[in-house]
């Protein structure tokens, strides 16, 4: 009897002693760790790893730099207001480029826009002038815009023409500001490495006359095959006049910038030209309204529809060459547009029949005893030859 009354004065003493630990005890170690977490936090070590501690990590903190950041749009020849420029932090590792940004506004303010400066961007050196000499030393407005493209490169401008159609310039999608990749078509035959012409050459049989004289037969082209119409064999030629070129289309250009559509203006100016606007009547007074009187016609911009033929790309100056390459060589081009932000470089694979065949599971259909008519025999190509005729035309092209 004596030992089951010890027993549960034990049992009373052990509850009372956990109910001292959870109520008293407990808390007071939550709030020397993390408080509301109930967790340990986190101390990071002298090396700053952590290792063998728990808790959540502590976010890492960028340094920020203040620098002058413009807090309106600065178009091109603005003298630059004091309000239109506010000093504000900026990741250090996302800077522009070293020591060609401000972090005084005296070193900015008065000074003239050389390019547009958008709202929310930092002022960078290149893009402010002291007078409008300067500025006029920029050149064109194409030349002045192309200074603040990134200074990751060189940038030369190239006008490249365009299908009329829109199929190869995004249905006249493409505005200034865009980046684009570049896109071009090639046919391919098979010609003799020394005559430089398309085979299968022509052949002439030579023979000796009698008379000791040399003899050249006509020209003839194909293969000889043996037959059962003659011991001799046949002379098996093809049915068409030229070979079938074999297309071949990949990107070739990438991150191309669009300076502009279209032709340039008289003088160059395209920063800041609107539509030259048009009176319309306001609408009539309100029957019954013996004070309503008609207003004066409302200036509105034009519609006017343009359908551009031409199109100038800012690129790289190798790149540029490699444009002028394929003008002259009226490869077929189509420009591609890039998601706003996109600068992402990716590899493609350029794009034959095998191409196709292999990657989309193509059947190559049976040998039939009939073929398509007209058969293919070219891509879609832009003739520069027909520009004057494309320029008379344009107004004639329906735009939506």
């Amino acid at each position: 009897m004596r030992g089951r009354v010890l027993i549960l004065i034990g049992a009373i003493i052990l509850l009372v002693v956990l109910v001292v630990v959870v109520f008293f005890v407990l808390p007071e170690n939550e709030e020397e760790g993390d408080p509301g977490s109930g967790e340990t936090a986190q101390v990071d070590s002298a090396d700053g790893d952590g290792a063998g501690q728990t808790g959540d990590a502590t976010p890492a903190v960028r340094n920020m730099v203040n620098i002058v950041i413009a807090i309106q749009d600065l178009p091109r020849g603005l003298t630059i207001p004091e309000d239109g420029i506010a000093i504000q932090p900026w990741p250090e590792d996302a800077l522009p480029e070293a020591g060609n940004y401000f972090v005084d506004m005296n070193d900015v303010i008065g000074r003239i826009a050389r390019t547009d400066i958008f709202r929310g961007s930092p002022v960078l050196g290149r893009q402010v002038v002291d007078n409008l000499y300067e500025i006029a030393q920029s050149g064109s407005d194409a030349a002045a815009l192309m200074a603040g493209l990134p200074a990751d490169r060189s940038w030369t401008a190239v006008s490249v023409p365009l299908d009329p159609t829109g199929i190869g310039q995004v249905a006249y999608g493409l505005q200034p500001g865009d980046y684009v990749d570049v896109i071009m078509s090639f046919l391919f035959v098979d010609v003799d490495e020394d005559f430089q012409t398309r085979l299968p050459n022509t052949i002439s049989v030579i023979t000796r006359a009698e008379t000791g004289e040399l003899v050249i037969g006509a020209p003839r082209s194909g293969r000889v095959e043996p037959s059962t119409l003659s011991p001799e064999g046949v002379l098996v030629g093809p049915s068409e006049s030229a070979q079938r070129p074999r297309l071949v289309t990949q990107r070739t250009i990438t991150d191309a910038w669009v300076v502009h559509v279209g032709y340039f203006p008289p003088g160059g100016n395209i920063v800041g030209a609107t539509p030259t606007p048009i009176a319309v009547e306001a609408p009539p007074p309100a029957p019954g309204d013996p004070n309503a009187q008609q207003a004066p016609p409302t200036a509105v911009p034009t519609a006017t529809p343009y359908a551009p033929t031409i199109i100038t790309l800012a690129v790289t100056p190798q790149d540029a060459l490699a444009l002028v390459w394929a003008i002259d060589s009226q490869i077929p081009i189509t420009l591609a547009l890039r998601a706003a932000g996109d600068r992402s470089v990716t590899q493609t694979e350029a794009v034959s029949l095998q191409y196709m065949i292999q990657n989309f599971d193509i059947t190559q259909p049976a040998s039939l005893p009939f073929s398509l008519e007209p058969p293919i025999r070219s891509v879609r190509r832009y003739n520069i030859g027909s520009l004057s005729t494309l320029l008379a035309e344009e107004a004639a092209i329906p735009t939506e």
